[in-house]
């Protein structure tokens, strides 16, 4: 893949020049100014399916940036991978020999690295990243909510519980439909209109994918068909040509060829 352009906009900066010419002339020069310093190799360690580490691949992809997508098999991850991890978890982002950790931190990093459209996708502006962090943090809270279901052994137990939160009055259904007014109010069609495509939206479309993809056993691909604003959000960052070229290869979306994928493609 190619790099991105990291050339900022020309716009003018009053705190070093004043005047029509020299504010037009300093922000010439800021506009050549060097972008952030491009790592040589990058490597992400996550197990082969989306889960937590789908935007961060997204975001590497769309930024252009080459990086080693490690799929670590579920067997291997107690004995051989588990004890080398900072946290004891992953997914872990390995940046010119220095580790990362934790999904929105390593999602932040990279966001700042990629840009789309010239923009990065982490706003350097502090209200709109804060904004960008609001979200972020809102999609643990429903991720709070569904983590304990997977200690229910009784399967049957297990599905009635996830389905029962998604249901009407449902503690998720209360989340979903913050989000989906979240959309719905957006002038853009974006998490957060005035940033532009975020990380937020790659959360928003990640996450709300997997929880339908059949992945969690109770829920399916039904499951956001009353949230309009929801679904043409989907449609919007999976109809992106760099997002949609990546999940036409599967190859590299799913080397594993695992289910539970198909519903990030377009039309799903």
């Amino acid at each position: 893949p190619v790099g991105p352009n990291w050339g900022p906009p020309c716009r003018p900066s009053p705190a070093r020049a004043s005047g029509a010419m020299g504010a037009a002339a300093a922000g010439c020069l800021e506009g050549l100014a060097p972008g952030p310093p491009m790592p040589k190799t990058i490597t992400l360690k996550y197990f082969p399916m989306a889960g937590r580490a789908e935007p961060i691949r997204l975001a590497l992809t769309l930024g252009g940036l080459q990086f080693f997508d490690q799929r670590i098999p579920g067997q291997d991850w107690t004995d051989k991978y588990k004890p080398s991890m900072p946290y004891g978890q992953l997914p872990v982002l390995v940046v010119d020999g220095k580790t990362i950790c934790q999904t929105k931190a390593i999602l932040r990093y990279v966001g700042k690295l990629a840009k789309y459209n010239k923009s990065p996708l982490y706003p350097k502006d502090p209200v709109l990243a804060a904004k960008v962090d609001e979200l972020l943090d809102a999609f643990d809270d429903l991720w709070i909510l569904l983590a304990p279901t997977f200690l229910i052994k009784d399967q049957y137990q297990k599905e009635e519980y996830r389905q029962q939160l998604f249901a009407p009055g449902g503690v998720a259904t209360e989340k979903l439909a913050i989000f989906e007014r979240t959309l719905a109010d957006s002038g853009t069609g974006f998490a957060v209109p005035q940033a532009g495509l975020s990380v937020a939206d790659l959360m928003y479309f990640s996450f709300l994918c997997v929880i339908r993809s059949g992945f969690l056993e109770g829920l399916g691909s039904e499951l956001l068909k009353g949230y309009p604003s929801i679904s043409k959000h989907k449609e919007m960052v999976a109809n992106l040509p760099a997002v949609k070229a990546y999940y036409a290869d599967k190859k590299r979306s799913n080397p594993n060829d695992v289910p539970n994928y198909e519903v990030f493609s377009p039309g799903k």
